[in-house]
């Protein structure tokens, strides 16, 4: 099985690498960084520069099994529009750019959140950005739109979320499958970012739920979307998160009071 893969070098992207290769797939990782390990092949690139990534892709000629997309960026102060950029523009500039490179009967696996949960509700938003020509476009977008740190993050995922159940269709004569994996909070790296952007938010489930989730449980979900067991799933938003949807959607129609 060949995999290509973004963010292969921190957290669940490191964990779900180390996944696949224990199944004995042969890794060709995208990323800024250099992996430390499970990796067979690594292309530096910067996930927020639309020409670094087709440059990136254009050294690869495949055929590949799956596209494994992780690389992202958590909720930060100033960083609205590169956390646009990469989480979304990014994510689906590479998907793009490596499509020709994909058997048929391959399998796209993208990282979204549980922070993208909301997309119906903000649809016409996500929609919104979607239509945008390029990164460019992206600081008026933030300033027309009013959208804060959070509220880029929660976007970028929404928009990941759409962008694969849209692109469901137009990849069946392949045979390609996408689908995307919800994780809630994640003991990587970058917990304390999403802790402190979140606030009660994400403290207030973790207790609920008593833990974080570890990137190896992430892992899990994403080699099996990746694997033939997986063929007859495509667009599917695959939660990972303890109960945390279980739990939000008991709140909503009051099963918990």
């Amino acid at each position: 099985m060949h995999v290509a893969m973004t963010g292969a070098a921190h957290g669940i992207g490191a964990a779900s690498a180390a996944r696949l290769k224990g199944e004995g797939a042969f890794i060709t990782a995208f990323d800024i960084e250099e992996p430390a390990a499970y990796v067979d092949r690594w292309i530096q690139v910067d996930m927020s520069d639309p020409d670094a990534i087709a440059a990136a892709a254009d050294k690869v000629d495949g055929p590949f099994d799956v596209l494994v997309n992780c690389a992202g960026l958590p909720p930060r102060p100033g960083l609205e529009a590169k956390v646009l950029a990469v989480n979304t523009f990014g994510l689906i500039a590479m998907t793009k750019a490596m499509m020709p490179k994909l058997k048929d009967g391959a399998s796209i696996v993208s990282l979204a959140s549980k922070a993208g949960s909301r997309w119906r509700e903000n649809i016409e938003q996500v929609k919104a950005l979607l239509a945008l020509p390029g990164n460019d476009a992206l600081p008026d977008f933030i300033a027309e739109q009013g959208i804060d740190p959070v509220r880029s993050y929660d976007l970028s995922k929404e928009a990941v979320i759409v962008w694969s159940i849209a692109q469901v269709e137009p990849l069946i004569s392949r045979d390609i499958r996408i689908n995307t994996v919800s994780p809630a909070a994640v003991e990587t790296r970058i917990l304390d970012d999403f802790v402190t952007a979140f606030g009660d938010r994400a403290t207030k489930m973790m207790a609920r739920t008593r833990r974080s989730g570890r990137p190896e449980e992430v892992a899990e979900v994403v080699a099996f979307l990746a694997g033939p067991q997986s063929s007859w799933i495509k667009g599917v938003d695959m939660p990972v998160d303890g109960g945390t949807s279980a739990l939000l959607a008991a709140d909503a129609i009051a099963l918990n009071h």
